[in-house]
């Protein structure tokens, strides 16, 4: 008897010890940069600014979206989805361009320390053929804002 419940206190000192202190948090802010393949209609590649935030299981991201000549900023894309436990993501997006629709499907993993997306959008121009083209996020933890420190008396 005084050897099972020694056993049984080993394995629970055991198990507490390779269970992580803590969990790793991925709610926050993120930042990063998404870049897609050119288009037909585009003059280069698209590289741009990406903001991404995590709520619980929710995921949300925006990116501009430019004119053609990629000079101009005409709105903004913005995919929502969800996150589950082990971080695997999916997102969507639907928004207007030049009078088409165009729609977003991302999906990727997001942990502590950034993540990665990858995706596609799609969409018909207007003469009806189908287009699309694939796109690729990477972003980090966006850094926390720091109050100022009092001043010295």
């Amino acid at each position: 008897m005084h050897l099972s419940r020694l056993a049984l206190a080993i394995a629970t000192m055991a198990s507490l010890l390779a269970a992580p202190a803590s969990a790793e948090t991925i709610d926050g802010a993120y930042r990063g940069s998404y870049v897609c393949e050119k288009t037909q209609a585009t003059k280069n590649i698209l590289r741009v600014p990406l903001d991404l935030a995590v709520n619980g299981t929710d995921v949300r991201f925006g990116r501009p979206l430019f004119n053609l000549q990629g000079t101009r900023v005409t709105g903004t894309e913005m995919a929502s989805g969800t996150i589950d436990a082990a971080g695997k993501t999916h997102l969507n997006s639907e928004y207007a361009v030049l009078g088409f629709a165009v729609r977003g499907t991302y999906d990727g993993t997001i942990g502590a320390h950034g993540g990665t997306l990858t995706g596609t959008q799609s969409w018909q121009w207007p003469d009806g053929s189908p287009g699309s083209r694939t796109c690729v996020a990477a972003f980090v933890p966006a850094p926390r804002a720091q109050r100022p420190a009092p001043p010295e008396h």
